[in-house]
């Protein structure tokens, strides 16, 4: 069983941390280890994210899994 997580406010972040460090989309997904195309549709809302997602995210950010979450501010450095 997999714990899903609310996936508005967790893509909106995403989405802003992959503008902000200027990264792909294929990048993302190979550091967190699922497919690209797997990424477009929790991106795109076909699919939500797991909570190995969220923690796997936050690591490859640097940030909180809070962040990530849409629970704390994304803070820009």
């Amino acid at each position: 069983m997999s714990l899903e997580l609310p996936t508005r406010k967790t893509t909106k972040v995403i989405k802003s941390l992959i503008k902000l460090r200027n990264v792909k989309q294929r990048d993302v997904a190979e550091g967190v280890g699922i497919s690209e195309q797997q990424l477009c549709n929790k991106l795109h809302g076909r699919n939500n994210y797991t909570y190995r997602d969220i923690v796997r995210l936050a690591d490859y950010f640097g940030v909180s899994t809070d962040v990530i979450t849409g629970r704390e501010p994304l803070e820009v450095k």
